[in-house]
């Protein structure tokens, strides 16, 4: 309650601010039609004044101040605005009424609701300051006015007509009623207003949990673990599949918690520094990593991004990709790779293959050196053409292109073949095609043995024979 009331106190903002309605709109002429009728009323009570025996003048010079009242109202009103009229309407009542209890009337119903009404149209309309600055004048001026009347310094001897009386109430009735009839105007309006937010917050909320259903089933339709966290690292949202991966029961039970909360102890801050460092990054790049899932060890493919709302990071968005299969056969292709790597460059005979355009795709470290490479990598993507027996290379891919044409292999034919070094090799060598698992041809399979010192051996022991 006392903080209701500082708030009240310390607000500066007009009742017009705050609701704009009151104002604004078709009621705005409001006030031109009540200033008006105010005019005319002034000019009635004159000529009651003037028709009613013994009046003072100071009740002539009060109905004056009401009409030119009125009639400055209605200048600054086409001028300033509502606001401005109202607070003359407001400040210059508060005085004629004030100056009316000194002068002539002392403390009568008419001041005493006179008063009221002012302070019910200028907290309204002008906020608490201008309402409460006004209770405040108006007490002290009824408390002046009680004590000038109890020691006989304002003479209020006068009383008013039966006519004038009556014309007083049915003015303060007129008001009331006006005020009653607004006020409900303005709270049915308001309350349908209201509904009718009502009823588009309702269609807007059934639609935002039909889509929050429909994110639900995109999420758990995804064959990998996704989750949302906030800039502190507490997991707002998780698909099944991550429910699954680590063994939860249900998304609420990881919801508002963080790593620290269900990883284990010896891994949950590694798991949260690397969260909340991807709040300093802009991009996301995927990962392979460990990560303990209910127990088990399982390789997972990782990718964190931050969340970005107006070029501020409020959150992040990850997903993990179990790869642990996938990891297992690529470990097995590696060994089969070794494996091939190994036999093929511990086998006694050069080995090499070749696609439909004769450049190399791969062969052992003994066909690299002769070749004249330091490693079989050197000679992947290269041609005969480029290799240590480029003067042989048209006879050589001739020999190439008949087996891949034929698709027939051709077996242990002999070939020269000349090194750097200038010296002349014998070679015993088979080609087949290459084919692919749908037995088309897409290259060539050849292998050779240098049987340069067998033939050499066999012509000496063909010279050192008696019968040659």
């Amino acid at each position: 309650m006392k903080k209701m009331i500082r708030e009240f106190m310390a607000s500066e903002r007009d009742a017009a601010a705050e609701f704009p309605e009151l104002l604004i709109g078709g009621r705005g002429p409001y006030l031109s039609v009540a200033l008006w009728a105010m005019l005319a009323g002034a000019a009635v009570f004159l000529l009651l004044v003037l028709d009613t025996p013994m009046q003072t003048p100071g009740r002539l010079y009060i109905t004056f101040g009401v009409a030119i009242l009125a009639v400055g109202g209605q200048v600054v009103y086409r001028l300033r605005g509502v606001i401005p009229a109202l607070r003359l309407l407001a400040i210059g009542g508060w005085l004629l009424v004030t100056v009316a209890g000194f002068v002539t009337e002392g403390i009568r119903s008419a001041i005493l609701v006179a008063y009221p009404l002012i302070l019910i149209v200028a907290g309204w309309m002008l906020g608490p300051r201008y309402c409460l600055g006004l209770l405040g004048a108006s007490s002290i001026a009824l408390v002046l006015l009680a004590v000038s009347q109890q020691t006989g310094l304002t003479d209020v001897s006068l009383s008013l007509s039966p006519i004038m009386v009556a014309l007083v109430h049915v003015m303060v009735l007129v008001i009331s009623a006006v005020l009653t009839v607004y006020l409900l105007i303005l709270f049915r309006e308001r309350y349908a207003e209201m509904h009718r937010l009502n009823s588009e917050i309702e269609v807007h909320l059934k639609a935002v949990e039909k889509r929050e259903g429909f994110l639900r089933t995109l999420l758990d339709n995804f064959p990998f673990m996704v989750w949302l966290k906030d800039e502190q690292g507490r997991y707002l949202a998780v698909n099944q599949a991550f429910l699954d991966g680590f063994g939860w029961p249900s998304a609420e039970t990881v919801v508002g918690k963080t790593d620290l909360d269900i990883a284990v102890s010896n891994l949950a801050g590694e798991y949260r520094a690397g969260g909340l460092a991807v709040f300093s990054s802009s991009t996301s790049k995927p990962v392979e990593e460990l990560i303990e899932m209910g127990g088990r060890w399982r390789w997972c493919e990782t990718s964190k991004a931050p969340v970005l709302v107006d070029g501020k990071v409020i959150g992040m968005v990850g997903y993990a990709r179990d790869i642990t299969d996938r990891k297992a056969a690529e470990e097995e292709i590696a060994e089969s790779r070794n494996l091939f790597r190994a036999v093929v460059d511990t086998v006694p005979v050069r080995v090499f293959w070749k696609d439909r355009n004769l450049c190399y795709l791969g062969c052992n470290e003994a066909f690299a050196r002769d070749a004249g490479k330091a490693h079989p990598k050197d000679v992947i993507g290269k041609d005969d053409y480029q290799l240590a027996w480029a003067n042989q290379a048209p006879s050589y891919r001739s020999v190439d292109l008949a087996v891949m044409e034929s698709g027939l292999p051709r077996l242990s034919f002999e070939v020269v073949q000349p090194r750097l070094k200038g010296e002349q090799r014998l070679l015993r060598m088979s080609m087949v095609p290459l084919k692919n698992q749908e037995d088309d041809i897409i290259g060539v399979l050849g292998m050779y043995e240098d049987i340069t010192d067998e033939a050499l051996a066999a012509t000496e022991a063909k010279r050192a024979s008696p019968l040659s």
